[in-house]
C-alpha cells in the first residue's frame, strides 16, 4: 500500500497518512480471510448452520458485490473461495485439481446460495461448504476508504495505491491531474500511461499469480461458472468514480471477456483489455472512453 498525499504542513501530511493506514487496517479486520478474529472469517465458520448478523459495512459491501455478480452474469462471484483454494491459489502454492474434485467444488459456488437479508443485516448460507471470498472487492473499498479519511484530515490531493488499485483525488501541485503507469503484462519493460483526477484505476491481470502447465498459462483468475482459469487474457483495466467499484469490475469484466465486456459495459465506462498473442506479447482492445495512453 503507498499513500501519497499534499499538505499545507509535514505535521498534516503525516497525521492524514497515519490516520488512513489505519483505516486501511480496521478494513482488513472486517474483510480477511486470512484473520480468524475478522468479522467476514466469523460468517464464513458459521453461515451455514445460521443467519449471522453482520455490521452495515459488511452488508453494504456484499450487497454490492452481489449486484456484480448479476451485472456480469456470475462472472464476478464472491463465493469462488472454494475454487481459489483447490487451485491452491490462496496460499500461492497451486496445483492442478482432478476432474472429482473440480466438480465437487463447483457445488459450493455461486452467488445465488448467499442469503443476505440487508433489512434485519443476516447472511445465510444455502449450503454446506459455501464460503464468501470478498478480496476483489474489499481491497478496492480499502482504498476508497483511505481516500475518505485523508479528506476528513484536509488533505485534497493524494493518491492511494494497493497493488492493481489505485484511487487519485485532486493533483500534484503545478499539474492538473495525476499520471498513472499502467501494468505491462509482458514484462517488455515499455509501461505506458494515462492521466486520472478524480477517479479510481483497477487492472486484474494474469501475469503474476499464475503457473505453466505442459505450455499452457493458469492464472489466479478463474471463471466461478466453469471453475477453470481464464485463459487468453492478459490484463483487464477499469477506470471508476470509486476504487470498490473498479476493484470488483476489472475482475469481472476479465472474466467475462472482452467480447461481453465491451458490448456490455463498454458504453458505460472506460474499459482496456490485453489479449496475449501467439509470440507472447499483448495486443489492445478498449472502450471508446479509455483515456489515450501516452
Amino acid at each position: 500500500m503507498v499513500i501519497t498525499a499534499y499538505a499545507a504542513s509535514n505535521a498534516q501530511a503525516h497525521s492524514a497518512i497515519n490516520a488512513a493506514f489505519d483505516e486501511i487496517r480496521r478494513v482488513d479486520s472486517v474483510f480477511s480471510i486470512h484473520r480468524q478474529d475478522s468479522e467476514l472469517s466469523r460468517v464464513n465458520a458459521n453461515a451455514h448452520r445460521e443467519a449471522v448478523l453482520v455490521s452495515d459495512e459488511l452488508t453494504t459491501i456484499l450487497l454490492y458485490a452481489l449486484d456484480v455478480a448479476k451485472k456480469t452474469e456470475g462472472a464476478f462471484d464472491p463465493t469462488v473461495g472454494p475454487l481459489v483454494q483447490l487451485w491452491g491459489f490462496l496460499w500461492k502454492e497451486p496445483r492442478f485439481p482432478t476432474s472429482n474434485e473440480l466438480a465437487s467444488a463447483r457445488t459450493r459456488v455461486s452467488y445465488r446460495l448467499v442469503d443476505l437479508d440487508p433489512r434485519q443485516h443476516t447472511i445465510r448460507f444455502l449450503t454446506n461448504g459455501v464460503s464468501l471470498d470478498l478480496n476483489a472487492v474489499a481491497k478496492g473499498y480499502a482504498v476508497d476508504c483511505a481516500i475518505e479519511k485523508l479528506r476528513s484530515h484536509g488533505i485534497s490531493n493524494a493518491m492511494v495505491r494497493a497493488g492493481g488499485d489505485l484511487r487519485a483525488i485532486g493533483s500534484p501541485p503545478g499539474e492538473t491531474s495525476w499520471t498513472v503507469q499502467l501494468e505491462d503484462p509482458g514484462k517488455s519493460g515499455q509501461r505506458r500511461s494515462i492521466k486520472l483526477r478524480d477517479q479510481a484505476l483497477s487492472t486484474s491481470g494474469s501475469y503474476e499469480n499464475f503457473f505453466i502447465r505442459e505450455g499452457r498459462r493458469y492464472s489466479h483468475l478463474l471463471d466461478p461458472r466453469t471453475g477453470w482459469p481464464v485463459e487468453g487474457i492478459a490484463s483487464c483495466s477499469v477506470i471508476g468514480r470509486t476504487c470498490t467499484e473498479s476493484d470488483a469490475l476489472s475482475t469481472g469484466l476479465f472474466v467475462l471477456g472482452p467480447d461481453r465486456a465491451l458490448a456490455v459495459f463498454g458504453p458505460k465506462m472506460p474499459v482496456l483489455f490485453g489479449i496475449w498473442t501467439s509470440d507472447g506479447g499483448v495486443r489492445v482492445r478498449q472502450s471508446p472512453s479509455f483515456p489515450p495512453v501516452d
